[in-house]
């Protein structure tokens, strides 16, 4: 009989020390958010159109320096990395603290129970003052993903339902939590939950299905 292999391999279930190279990624990602919050708040009706000229040619020479730098592309991208590199708290669009594009959302297990918290940026407004839906469906994904690895099998999301209570707040902490209900086969249920300090915002429940030869490394 083979064994199916421990997803928490499979996903890289942990969570790298900040050495000094990881440390320099991580000040430059800390960077490009700002710069990308920046951006996408100027007012062009007030914005000088020769200095928006000047900023999009000095972002193409910050582009051009940065394209031949050794890229995890050329290794077959971010999630074949069995390293630190291809952890989700680094990689990941919601977790990843090397990944520009995320909060990040942080996480850490609990028991049984996985605890999460993030602060969003207005890089990330929907609604005037909160959080685009979704990025809140996207954050209970990435969660829950995570959680399903106490069940010892993992799969890939099958059907993610979310109840919105109340608008996500930008600027705040938001707390996660996250756990299995049940196994039936290969479909694994988790549940998850986000609040604002007391107040529960959000509430979801996904069910994932593993494949049958189990997930590939």
């Amino acid at each position: 009989m083979t064994l199916q292999p421990d997803p928490r391999e499979v996903y890289a279930f942990m969570d790298p020390a900040e050495d000094l190279a990881r440390a320099r990624k991580h000040e430059l990602v800390r960077e490009v958010k700002r710069l990308v919050g920046l951006t996408a708040h100027i007012d062009v009706e007030r914005a000088d159109r020769d200095e928006l000229a000047q900023l999009a040619d000095d972002a193409a020479s910050l582009a051009d320096r940065l394209e031949p730098l050794p890229s995890l592309l050329e290794v077959g991208g971010m999630a074949a990395q069995n390293g630190p590199q291809g952890a989700l708290l680094e990689r990941s669009g919601i977790s990843g603290r090397a990944n520009p594009l995320a909060p990040p959302m942080q996480w850490h297990p609990d028991g049984e129970i996985l605890r999460g918290w993030a602060t969003y940026s207005p890089a990330y407004e929907g609604p005037i003052g909160n959080v685009h839906g979704g990025f809140v469906a996207a954050a209970f994904d990435d969660l829950m993903g995570m959680a399903q690895m106490s069940s010892g099998i993992a799969g890939y999301t099958g059907t993610l339902t979310v109840k919105m209570l109340r608008p996500t707040p930008l600027g705040k902490r938001i707390d996660y939590e996250a756990g299995v209900e049940r196994v039936d086969g290969r479909k694994i249920y988790v549940w998850a939950k986000s609040r604002d300090a007391d107040t529960l915002l959000a509430e979801a429940q996904i069910v994932f299905i593993a494949p049958k030869g189990g997930m590939p490394r």
